[in-house]
């Protein structure tokens, strides 16, 4: 296929692009929006996981001609649907939708959609004909008229601030001045009786400006709900295409409130840090009576300073690798910045880097009769849930702003709250753990090599020894012996029992029974399978050496099962007595799911529930008639948002019976998840008791007085029951066993239940972090609670339920190859453990809270 031209646009096409709710599959538009990028556009990227409401915001407040969507999660017509009725309604239905999904959008489904009155869904068989570039050549086509031109907007429309004519009213500043100077004059005369403070915040790039403007945004937010702000943020223009990526959207997620209006600028300019429009879009701002304007540049060099002239206020934000000390001579925003962020304060080095910059502050602002702490430089993680060094730099730009502008502002965060010290994940003296570890490795197998060569040595000096013997020649005999216990003693004492053992270890794995213990339960299995044509194969086969050396190090490097390094399992056998089949279910709501699991497990000895969640739940949202919403619910998985739906979807099934266990597929919202298993397993054995113990007309007079009070309906499972379906879990919704329970019955079913339930919850926020995007939290926040369950469970006894299962499979799917899925996975686990040491865990009590989930493809 010939490459297509690239299309030249005729006016300034602006683009929101973004992965539709609940969809982690953002790999299609980031590739999608650098070409729209490329072809001369400037696009305001969103990222992944977005809602039609924050969707349509910002193309509203943005002025865009278009709007690109990906959308792989299902769902898709009730999305696209509600995008267009939401734009038309607002009166924007001149923005164009564009969208694409793959195999998943359905031939007839395009159809639909598009006579509906969305632009454009491309199909794979589009992509096959026209290209990549050829598909962004029809976007930008069909998208190529002007904005902000015969626009129709009175000075009362800013005054109201009415977003839509605030976004018009820029965009003809921008592309059509002259049509608007009249109106831009008297906006200019009321911005001047009626100025807004202007926090202008510059630094370098990629110094985390956006997420740390989107914290600040949070708190003031917090603090002051009836206040309204606005941010201009600025981006450079590509001096080669003219396109521009508008991205710090990407990191703000406290914006889409009523009370933020934010509008990215692209500078149209490249080596610039601000756009020339930059001024009237602050008289709008002002005259549209924001009670804050955030004003952000691009990334600048060292001598940049143009941001003072805009601002009340002033923040440059930095990083620690700014190289020598000496650098921070040459950076002229030290002596004009009221405040200085050192964001990623958490890097190695970062408290020498904060030292220095305070030093160099204090000489360029002649401040030697303070205190070198008491310069206005903070060291900030603004990635971090609650930092308090940002909370400390938000607190000083209140003040600032209270002396600047004469405003009354009061915060209520509270420096002096414990909460306020800096909780480091992995301590700052252990930061190389992952370098250590692969020292640790690379030396244990030089010791290996050499143990081998010593055990070699000393294997042939035996039999030289032998022979020499069966000759008579005893004399030669000593002199050897006196070598060989010389070079015994090189031997490691353990390495020396695990060859003078070999014979006994070689019986015991040919004998028909293998015993051994976990967890102090004796366990007895047979060493073999027996086939068809009745052999004996052997599960655990030993290698045929008889060198010491080569037994020392196949003992060394690989080993049986259950034996250090553990590179065959850390149990000796597999488990009998339990199919390994797993029985695989997620659709719609949870009545319909435990349908299915009652009818895959019908037969089975052991009930392996495995369990698939819809995108609703990955997200942590609640399942709702919004129909971006409404379209994913029980989607690919079954929809939980409450413990009376988790009891619905394993009622029937003993989650305390040792031949039950549940898998989760859920990683964000897991603790949640945990909780209400952990819940539901609780109040089947209270169910049980209750049973027992004839209770039950005094429990549901209990329970029906309960909801008489509450004057809700009792509620119930839906449906009939599928066969194999006791009942067992169903008789305390809506309420829990501590309810109609005495109190120290409940808890010694508590305690007992607990030690009981078998299963795993996979929980591997940092493999969500780099393969899934199905983060809810802020990473450190999630490992932290991570940390709780993980804690919850050594306190009470939670010893049959694996924690967290870190997974290398997701890694794989999102494209590693073994080595580097292997790589990974490893490193992910050691930072887990990392953590968890550094709470003070012993590691004996969590690390078999601890499962790996490998994909083991043929893939060399």
């Amino acid at each position: 296929m010939e490459m297509p031209k690239l299309y030249k646009p005729a006016n300034h096409i602006r683009v929101v692009t973004a992965a539709s709710l609940f969809d982690g599959h953002d790999a299609a538009i980031n590739v999608m929006r650098r070409i729209i990028q490329s072809t001369g556009a400037e696009v305001i990227h969103l990222g992944h996981n977005r809602s039609v409401h924050e969707i349509v915001n910002a193309a509203i407040q943005e002025d865009v001609q278009a709007i690109a969507i990906t959308s792989y999660q299902g769902g898709h017509m009730e999305f696209f649907k509600y995008m267009y009725d939401m734009l038309k309604e607002k009166g924007n239905d001149h923005i164009k939708i564009f969208g694409g999904g793959g195999g998943v959008i359905l031939p007839k489904e395009i159809e639909e959609l598009q006579a509906y009155g969305i632009t454009r869904i491309y199909s794979p068989d589009d992509g096959m004909e026209m290209g990549l570039q050829g598909m962004i050549n029809d976007l930008l086509e069909k998208s190529d008229f002007p904005t902000g031109k015969n626009i129709k907007i009175k000075k009362e429309d800013i005054l109201s601030r009415d977003y839509i004519s605030i976004a018009q009213l820029i965009s003809a500043a921008e592309n059509n001045r002259d049509e608007v100077k009249e109106l831009l004059d008297e906006l200019a005369s009321v911005a001047n009786d009626n100025r807004s403070p202007v926090l202008g915040i510059t630094g370098t790039g990629g110094a985390g400006k956006s997420s740390l403007v989107d914290e600040l945004v949070r708190r003031f937010i917090y603090d002051f709900p009836e206040k309204s702000v606005a941010i201009i943020s600025v981006d450079p223009s590509k001096r080669k295409s003219g396109g521009a990526l508008l991205g710090d959207r990407i990191r703000m997620n406290s914006i889409d409130t009523p009370n933020v209006y934010m509008r990215s600028l692209a500078t149209r300019q490249a080596n610039l840090s601000i756009s020339k429009y930059v001024k009237d879009a602050e008289i709008i701002a002002h005259a549209a009576g924001f009670d804050l304007i955030i004003l952000e540049t691009s990334g600048i060099g060292q001598s940049d300073t143009a941001i003072i002239d805009h601002s009340d206020v002033s923040l440059y934000v930095m990083t620690p690798e700014y190289g020598a000390a000496t650098q921070l001579e040459k950076i002229d925003m030290l002596d004009f910045a009221d405040l200085i962020a050192l964001n990623k304060s958490d890097k190695r080095g970062a408290l020498d880097a904060l030292r220095d910059v305070r030093k160099q502050y204090q000489r360029n602002h002649n401040l030697f009769d303070l205190e070198i702490d008491l310069m206005p430089v903070y060291g900030t993680v603004a990635s971090q849930f609650n930092d308090p060094g940002v909370n400390k730099l938000y607190v000083k730009l209140i003040e600032l702003l209270n002396e600047r502008a004469s405003l009354n502002l009061s915060s209520k965060i509270n420096l002096k709250d414990k909460e306020q010290e800096k909780i480091s994940i992995i301590p700052p003296q252990r930061v190389r753990y992952l370098s250590e570890i692969s020292e640790t490795v690379r030396k244990y197998n030089q010791w290996a090599e050499k143990q081998s060569e010593m055990a070699q040595k000393l294997h042939s000096l035996a039999i030289t020894m032998e022979t020499l013997k069966e000759e008579g020649k005893e004399s030669e005999v000593d002199s050897l012996r006196a070598i060989y216990d010389k070079l015994v003693l090189e031997l490691n004492p353990k390495n020396l029992h695990a060859l003078q053992t070999w014979e006994e270890k070689k019986k015991n794995y040919s004998d028909d029974y293998y015993v051994f213990k976990v967890r102090d339960k004796e366990i007895k299995i047979k060493t073999y399978t027996t086939s068809l044509s009745h052999s004996k194969i052997s599960k655990v086969s030993l290698p045929k050496f008889s060198s010491w050396g080569e037994i020392l190090k196949w003992v060394l490097k690989e080993n049986v099962p259950g034996e250090f390094p553990y590179a065959a399992g850390v149990f000796p056998f597999k488990r009998e007595g339990e199919d390994p089949t797993r029985m695989f279910a997620g659709e719609g709501g949870p009545e319909r799911t435990n349908r299915r699991f009652h009818y895959v497990s019908q037969g089975m000895p052991a009930k392996r529930l495995s369990t698939a969640f819809d995108s609703v739940t990955l997200y942590g949202e609640d399942p709702d008639e919004r129909p971006d919403i409404y379209g994913k619910i029980g989607n690919s998985g079954v929809s939980i948002a409450c413990l009376d739906d988790l009891k619905k979807l394993y009622s029937g099934f003993n989650l305390a019976n040792p031949k039950t266990s549940v898998s989760m597929t859920i990683n964000g919202p897991a603790p949640t998840m945990v909780a209400y298993f952990l819940n539901a397993a609780v109040d089947q054995q209270c169910e049980l008791y209750i049973r027992e113990n004839g209770l039950e007309e005094e429990v549901d007079t209990m329970i029906s007085e309960i909801y008489k009070q509450r004057g809700t309906k009792r509620p119930h499972y839906n449906g009939e029951l599928p066969k194999g379906n006791d009942g067992l879990g169903l008789m305390l919704l809506g309420v829990t066993g501590d309810m109609v329970l005495p109190k120290d019955v409940y808890e010694r079913i508590k305690a007992d239940t607990l030690t009981k339930v078998r299963g795993t919850i996979q929980a591997d926020i940092l493999k969500e972090d780099q393969a899934q995007n199905t983060c809810i939290f802020s990473t450190d926040f999630s490992l932290k609670l991570m940390g709780d369950i993980q804690q919850y469970f050594i306190d009470n006894g939670v010893r049959n339920f694996y924690s967290v299962s870190i997974s290398g499979y997701h890694i794989a799917e999102a494209g590693a190859n073994p080595i580097s899925q292997l790589a990974f996975t490893l490193a992910n686990g050691f930072t887990y453990v990392e953590y968890y040491l550094s709470r003070g865990m012993d590691i004996n009590k969590f690390a078999p809270n601890l499962s790996f989930f490998f994909s083991n493809g043929e893939d060399p």
